[in-house]
C-alpha cells in the first residue's frame, strides 16, 4: 500500500477519534451541588443503597408519621446533572401530607460516585432498578413514578419496557433526548443541530443502538396506565413544544403551570394540586 493511504487513512482515524471524543464533551455530567438533604426536614427517614447494573443507588426513603398504608408510594425522579435535592421541594409537600416517599439519585449524581457521562439508557435502567425495589419491597402498594425533566422521559422508557409502575406523572419532561439536547447546546451560542447530528452515531455506541427505543414520544404510545403531563409556562430548558408533542403521542393534554420555569415549578401549589388530584385517581 502507499504512503498515501496510509496518510489518508491516519486522517481519517484521527478525525474519528476526535469526533467520538467530542461526543463525550458535549454531553459531559456538569452535577449540581446537593441543596437540602432528607434529614434536615425532620420527618422519618431510611438511608438506602439500591443496586443497578453494578452501580450503587443513593436513595431516601420518606416515612411520614400519618402515612396511609394503602395510599401508592411515589417515586420522585430528577433530571440530568441534577440530584434528589431538586425534586425534594415536591416530596417534602407531599410527605407533609401523609405520603411515603421514594427518592434517588442517577449513577453518576448526587451522592453516587462521580462519573463523566451519563445517558437516557443509565437512567431508564436506575429508574427500572429502583421501581423494581420498590415493588419487591411493598408488593401490596401502587407506584406512582413523578419524573422531572429527564426523569419524565426515562419514567416514559421505563414504563414502556415493564416497569411495575402504576402511574406516571411528567414535569417538564423532554419529548426526545437527542433534539433537547441540541436546544441546550443552542442555547449556549452553539450550532446545536448540527453538533448533536454529527456527533449521533457516536452516543448509539454510548447507549447500545439508535436512538428509536430511547425517544419518549416513540414509547409514550405503548404506555396503558395513567398518565399526568405538566408543563412550565416559562421553561426555557425544555420548552412548551416539548409537551405538545408528548401530548400529541399520548392523545391527551397537559396541565401548564403559569409563570413557572423548568425548576420552580416543583415548587408552585399548582403542580402539587394536579399531583394530588392524579393520586386520588390512581
Amino acid at each position: 500500500m502507499t504512503l498515501s493511504f496510509w496518510a489518508v487513512a491516519s486522517v481519517i482515524a484521527l478525525v474519528v477519534l476526535g469526533l467520538d471524543w467530542f461526543s463525550g464533551v458535549v454531553i459531559k455530567l456538569e452535577p449540581q451541588p446537593i441543596e437540602k438533604t432528607v434529614p434536615e426536614l425532620g420527618i422519618a427517614y431510611e438511608d438506602l443503597r439500591i443496586e443497578s447494573g453494578g452501580h450503587e443507588l443513593a436513595a431516601w426513603l420518606i416515612k411520614p408519621a400519618e402515612v396511609q398504608p394503602f395510599e401508592p408510594l411515589v417515586l420522585l425522579a430528577h433530571g440530568w446533572g441534577a440530584n434528589y435535592s431538586t425534586v425534594l421541594p415536591l416530596g417534602e409537600q407531599l410527605a407533609d401530607l401523609g405520603h411515603e416517599i421514594l427518592l434517588f439519585d442517577v449513577r453518576g449524581h448526587g451522592r453516587n460516585r462521580p462519573q463523566t457521562h451519563a445517558s437516557i439508557r443509565a437512567f431508564r435502567d436506575d429508574l427500572m432498578a429502583v421501581s423494581r425495589y420498590a415493588a419487591k419491597r411493598f408488593p401490596d402498594r401502587q407506584l406512582v413514578v413523578i419524573g422531572h425533566s429527564m426523569g419524565g422521559a426515562a419514567g416514559v422508557l421505563a414504563a414502556a419496557e415493564g416497569a411495575p409502575i402504576d402511574g406516571l406523572v411528567l414535569i417538564a419532561a423532554p419529548c426526545d433526548v437527542v433534539r433537547v439536547t441540541g436546544e441546550y447546546l443552542s442555547d449556549k451560542g452553539l450550532p446545536g443541530r448540527f453538533i448533536v447530528n454529527l456527533v449521533r452515531p457516536f452516543w448509539w455506541r454510548r447507549v447500545g443502538g439508535t436512538f428509536r427505543s430511547l425517544t419518549p414520544t416513540r414509547r409514550i404510545r405503548e404506555l396503558d396506565i395513567p398518565l399526568l403531563l405538566i408543563q412550565p409556562e416559562h421553561d426555557g430548558r425544555v420548552v412548551r413544544e416539548h409537551a405538545d408533542l408528548l401530548a400529541k403521542a399520548a392523545q391527551t393534554d397537559y396541565r401548564l403551570i403559569p409563570d413557572r420555569e423548568h425548576t420552580d415549578v416543583l415548587k408552585d401549589s399548582l403542580t402539587l394540586r394536579f399531583v394530588l388530584e392524579f393520586l386520588e385517581d390512581v
